[in-house]
Formats: C-alpha cells, sequence, structure tokens
C-alpha cells in the first residue's frame, strides 16, 4: 500500500474481524478494530471445524500456533435408531479431514495478535461511507476517515448493504439447535465412535452431529452437539435473530424432546444431559452477494456471502478472506488494485459455500433420504452426489484411516 494510504476501519471484532486486522498489519497498513459488543467475546460460540489444509497454513503463515487446542477429526460416523444398539446402528462413514476446536479458542489466538490499543470494545460502528476516494465512519457521535473499511460485522452486516444493496438475507427454513458442556458429563459407557471423529444421526426431519471440542484455557474437552429440523412451534423469527443461551422456554424444549425420540438413545441421552442455561437455537439463513468490495469498503466473513452451518465456513472462510486481503495488500499498490483483486477472488469463493450450504440443507434437513433404509453403497453415493465437485467443499475427501 501506499504510505499515505494504509489506514482502515474494521468493523466487528470476532473471529473474521480480528484475522482481517492481523491481516492488514501484516501487509503494512494501520487498522483500527471497533467491536459493538461491550462484555468481551471470550464465551461466545461452541465447536467449529477447521479443514486441516487449512489448519496447515493459517500455522505456516503465522495466523494461528500450532499449540492452539484442536481434536483430529479424520471421519464422520452416520448411525440411526436401532433397538439392537443404544448408539445406534452404523449406515455408512464419510471420510472427512478436520480439526475440531472451540470458537473461543480460535478468537483468543486471533484476538491476542491484535494490540489492546488498536480494539476498542463496546464502541459501535453505526454508519459508513464508502463511496468516495476515502472511508468515512460513524463512531460515538464523530466521523472518522479512513482510506478503506472492511465489513466484519457478521450476518446482520450494516456494511454488506453499503457494498451490496440488494442483498438480502435468506431463511433456510429449518433451525439449529446448539448444546456444549464439559465432557466428564457424557453418559457412561462412553462409545469409541467419538474417537477420532464426529458422529451423526439420522432422523426423519433432519439430523444431528456430536463431536468432542477443546475447553477453554485447559479446562478439559467438552462434548458439542447441534441438531438441524424444524422450528420450534413457540419461536418467533420476526426478525434474524437467535435464541441465545439462557432464552430457551419449557415449550421449545418439548419440541426437541419430541426429535430425540427418532434418536438412538445414547445420543438422545447425550442431549438431555445438556444444562438448560446450555441450551441455544440458531436461526438459519443464507444470502449471495454481487460484490465482496465496492467504493472502498470490502466484505469479510459472515458480512459477506454468507452459507448456512452445514459447510463447516463461518470461521473457515473469515480466515481464507483474510489471507486473500493479504495477499492483495501484498500484491497491488492502489485500493482500487487490491480490491478489485480480492472481490474477484472472495465473491467467487464465499457464493460457491452458500450454493454448497443449500445443496447440503436439501440433502441433509428438507429431503432427508430414508437414512434406516441405506446400504452401505446407497450411503457413499448419497453423501457423494451431496457434493458432486469436491473443490466447493472446504474438507479434503482424504480416505479414512485404516487403524
Amino acid at each position: 500500500m501506499m504510505r499515505d494510504q494504509r489506514r482502515a476501519a474494521v468493523v466487528g471484532g470476532s473471529i473474521a474481524g480480528c484475522a482481517a486486522a492481523v491481516a492488514l498489519r501484516r501487509a503494512g497498513c494501520m487498522p483500527e478494530v471497533y467491536e459493538r459488543s461491550g462484555s468481551g467475546l471470550r464465551a461466545r460460540g461452541a465447536g467449529i471445524a477447521m479443514p486441516a489444509s487449512l489448519r496447515d497454513e493459517a500455522i505456516a503463515v503465522g495466523y494461528i500456533d500450532a499449540a492452539m487446542p484442536v481434536l483430529p477429526c479424520r471421519r464422520l460416523v452416520f448411525t440411526v435408531r436401532d433397538g439392537e444398539d443404544p448408539t445406534g446402528r452404523v449406515i455408512g462413514v464419510q471420510p472427512f479431514s478436520a480439526y475440531y476446536t472451540n470458537w473461543g479458542v480460535l478468537w483468543r489466538e486471533l484476538r491476542r495478535r491484535v494490540p489492546d490499543e488498536i480494539y476498542h470494545l463496546g464502541t459501535p460502528v453505526v454508519d459508513a461511507n464508502a463511496a468516495g476516494e476515502d472511508a468515512v465512519i460513524e463512531v460515538e457521535g464523530r466521523r472518522e476517515r479512513f482510506d478503506v473499511v472492511v465489513g466484519a460485522d457478521g450476518y446482520r452486516s450494516m456494511l454488506r448493504g453499503k457494498v451490496d444493496a440488494e442483498a438480502g438475507l435468506v431463511d433456510a427454513g429449518y433451525i439449529l439447535w446448539r448444546g456444549d458442556y464439559p465432557e466428564d458429563l457424557l453418559p457412561d459407557p462412553r462409545p469409541s465412535l467419538l474417537t477420532g471423529g464426529g458422529v451423526m444421526v439420522g432422523f426423519p426431519s433432519g439430523h444431528g452431529g456430536f463431536y468432542l471440542i477443546p475447553g477453554l484455557e485447559g479446562g478439559g474437552n467438552r462434548m458439542n452437539w447441534a441438531v438441524y429440523g424444524p422450528a420450534p412451534s413457540g419461536l418467533r423469527a420476526e426478525k434474524p435473530g437467535s435464541m441465545p443461551r439462557g432464552r430457551v422456554d419449557d415449550a421449545m424444549v418439548a419440541d426437541l424432546e419430541s426429535l430425540l425420540e427418532s434418536f438412538p438413545p445414547y445420543w438422545a441421552e447425550v442431549i438431555r444431559r445438556t444444562p438448560r442455561g446450555d441450551l441455544s437455537i440458531q436461526l438459519i439463513y443464507d444470502v449471495k452477494v454481487a460484490a465482496y468490495a465496492s467504493g472502498r469498503a470490502l466484505l469479510a466473513g459472515d458480512a459477506g456471502a454468507l452459507a448456512r452451518p452445514h459447510t463447516g465456513a463461518g470461521a473457515v472462510k473469515a480466515l481464507q478472506d483474510a489471507m486473500a486481503l493479504e495477499a492483495a495488500c501484498r500484491t497491488y499498490d492502489t485500493w482500487e488494485d487490491a480490491l478489485a483483486a480480492y472481490d474477484a477472488e472472495r465473491r467467487t469463493a464465499g457464493n460457491a459455500l452458500t450454493d454448497l450450504g443449500r445443496r447440503l440443507g436439501r440433502d441433509r434437513v428438507l429431503e432427508t433420504p430414508d437414512w434406516a433404509a441405506l446400504t452401505p453403497e446407497e450411503f457413499e453415493a448419497w453423501w457423494r452426489g451431496a457434493v458432486p465437485d469436491a473443490r466447493r467443499n472446504p474438507y479434503a475427501l482424504d480416505p479414512p484411516d485404516t487403524e
């Protein structure tokens, strides 16, 4: 970047915002990060997956340390309810090359690379104008000028509307239940299926996933689970949002309990053991965008194209966006050229992930197969058909371990 055009405002201090700030600093720019939350983000989120290849790349270029806590995943085992086995009958195995971690673990890893003096907690950006030769943001009742503004303000992004005024959230038509708690609370005997991979449970109107993740600050591993299915009858979604921990009521839990009747007993009990205060509901939306950059504004993470959680792409895309931004800033001398290159690469990749998420949502929730009737051959054809072009999937389809 030109020496007199290196100031950048980053709107949002979550994973995408911190990753963007790291990228800009590494490229010689001077970012300022504005995070709306005044209470901090350390306890937010639960389990996330990182493709093995992306973790290796992020370590190699210095975005994360090799010592960051992760648990390997080499396969996803799909099961269905069966009277003979409390953990269910295995109907197939999908190769999966990834590492599980905790949202908070990854956020802390990136956050410690952002100096405190440029990270402004409890400082919402209420407006931005980046249509001219610079970017102007409105924050704390004043206007600040920057050379560029990065929208890393999540799926309800204000900056997205500045870059693509036509982009709007699309309701997926189903929701995601989430829960996590210390591994020690798991029912005994603990199944070996959880070692080295994840467990997926198929039921008529969706599926559930179970896997272990590292805890925060050496607190031991945690059991993380997620269930895709119909929205509870008591959930109102007049505007985009979620039902955070501590807000799930008895009627909603009753709807969840009705889904558990189709689960193998062990995995149903795993969910039932979740403390009520650790239950949450995520409403699912997605969006495609016509641009990732316009004027002196660019989008990163879920503020850009938004993919459904099936893709495991939230934190993944944030890191990929950051690396692409750094590369563009190092390659080009002007913001116009850098943002044009960034837009061309990330718009294509982001919208492809949105398409992939819609395909996975159709095949795994809206039009589920008769899971229990699938033969091993039919199961393999099913999961491969859900991702006809493996290049669209951030998780390499490596052969499963033979150990």
